[in-house]
């Protein structure tokens, strides 16, 4: 038990010497009572052990190398349950060790030696260790050895599993590096395709272009043409609408001139007339004989139209030149009209 750094035992104490197995020729080889103490070290340990002879199914001889960590947990149930803690972690990993290979042939062996690092394969060791007060925290497995003739043909066979396997390896390598190659090249194409697509599609829709642009220049020409051609009709139908109401107007204002000409004409007869008709009133109410008058204002008549107004009641037309006629009496009776 722990005490002080200085230890009087008293009357009825007494110090304790251990003798437990020990290494004494290499770490692997122990001897019972090979090691001898008085001071007990209660910090984790770890033992080499080598479980030899071990046989499989197959009757294979062979050597398990291990290593076991250990840690003393309950001093009094080492005291009282163990006099050689060391001895029984040697025989419950041997027997734990026996027990695995003998189930398992020298092939299986061979591919499960990673449960050789498990605890539950020592499953006697454990419970032999928490008897007498010890934990086992960690088994590992450090490898094995067969016979020499084992041995040589299992490195032999190692070194021909190691060749395939590096064939095998060199060989996926060099297929992964094949595929890799003809996957460049595949994408490689693939993008080459694509550009040529893309490239392809782009001339396609710029040449598109070009032609909506021509398309749509053509139709702006065209519309303006109409436009242009609309608008010299529409000047043309306007020049003609204007020229005709400027016809019109010429026309009308032509025939108002005419008309009023008429007009004024005849006012103007009209009031010749009148002013005629006044004049022979006046020159027939002094008793001037009327008709010759007119006579003498037209020598040469072309038409002589007598009116004769006397007490015989009748009129007489003498028509021809030079013609003559005798004179009557009262206005009408002496006026004489020249036609021409």
């Amino acid at each position: 038990m722990a005490g002080p750094a200085r230890f009087v035992p008293g009357s009825d104490e007494w110090i304790h010497n251990f003798a437990w197995s020990g290494a004494v020729e290499s770490k692997t080889s122990y001897q019972p009572k090979a090691l001898r103490f008085t001071h007990l070290r209660t910090v984790a340990s770890s033992a080499y052990h080598n479980v030899s002879e071990v046989r499989t199914n197959d009757d294979t001889l062979i050597t398990v190398k291990l290593m076991l960590f250990y840690n003393l947990v309950n001093i009094e149930a080492m005291l009282d349950a163990t006099n050689d803690p060391i001895g029984e972690f040697i025989n419950a990993a041997s027997a734990d060790v026996i027990a695995f290979c003998a189930s398992i042939s020298y092939e299986s062996f061979l591919n499960e030696t990673y449960k050789l690092n498990q605890l539950e394969t020592f499953a006697q060791l454990c419970v032999r260790a928490k008897s007498i007060g010890y934990e086992i925290s960690k088994v590992v497995f450090r490898g094995f050895q067969a016979g020499d003739n084992l041995q040589r043909m299992h490195d032999n066979a190692i070194q021909e599993r190691t060749r395939l396997r590096l064939d095998e390896e060199t060989q996926a390598q060099e297929q992964r590096i094949a595929d890799m190659e003809l996957h460049a090249k595949q994408k490689r194409a693939a993008q080459q395709a694509e550009l040529s697509t893309n490239e392809a599609q782009q001339k396609a829709d710029l040449s598109m272009m070009a032609q909506k642009s021509k398309i749509a220049e053509r139709q702006m020409v065209e519309e303006a043409e109409i436009m242009r051609a609309a608008q010299q009709h529409e000047a043309e139908i306007s020049r003609a609408a204007q020229q005709h109401e400027a016809q019109l107007s010429q026309s009308k204002a032509a025939r108002e001139a005419e008309l009023e000409y008429e007009r004024q004409k005849v006012e103007l007869l009209k009031a010749r007339n009148a002013e005629q008709l006044e004049m022979m009133k006046s020159m027939h109410t002094l008793g001037v004989d009327l008709t010759k008058v007119l006579v003498s204002q037209h020598e040469q008549p072309d038409r002589v139209i007598k009116l004769d107004t006397g007490g015989a009641g009748n009129a007489k037309h003498t028509g021809g030149k030079g013609g003559g006629a005798s004179g009557g009496q009262g206005l009408f009776g002496a006026l004489q009209l020249n036609l021409e």
